[in-house]
């Protein structure tokens, strides 16, 4: 499962404040939306388009230096240092039902008396 990180400093931190708490909400729904989906903080402007005064808590996001624009929406600055990109979830994801996988297998061995190791005498 993939989650969103926000730092505990944000409320102290001088592009927050300007920002302010509703385009914060924003972000932070945005933020959401772009880890549920993998987007790699790519935003849909539908999506800000949704949300009442979307377009203007984007803009504002946008003077702060916390997002970009682009043709189809808008980027988080920085995703990549800050959160987990779509690889590295879908690696974690990968390396989890592996070692899920594995561990059945062995418990699966165990039921059947069959260790998997040479004999202890």
């Amino acid at each position: 499962m993939a989650w969103f990180n926000a730092d505990d400093k944000m409320h102290s931190h001088p592009k927050m404040r300007v920002a302010g708490l509703e385009a914060l909400g924003l972000w932070l729904v945005s933020g959401t939306y772009c880890t549920d989906y993998l987007t790699d903080g790519a935003v849909p402007a539908w999506f800000i388009e949704s949300w009442p005064r979307g377009k203007s808590l984007a803009k504002r996001l946008v003077e702060v230096r916390l997002w970009e624009e682009t043709a189809d929406g808008y980027q988080f600055l920085s995703w990549g240092e800050y959160q987990r990109t779509k690889d590295k979830v879908l690696k974690d994801k990968a390396d989890a039902a592996a070692r899920k996988e594995k561990h059945r297998l062995k418990k699966e061995q165990e039921g059947r008396g069959q260790s998997g190791g040479e004999a202890p005498f």
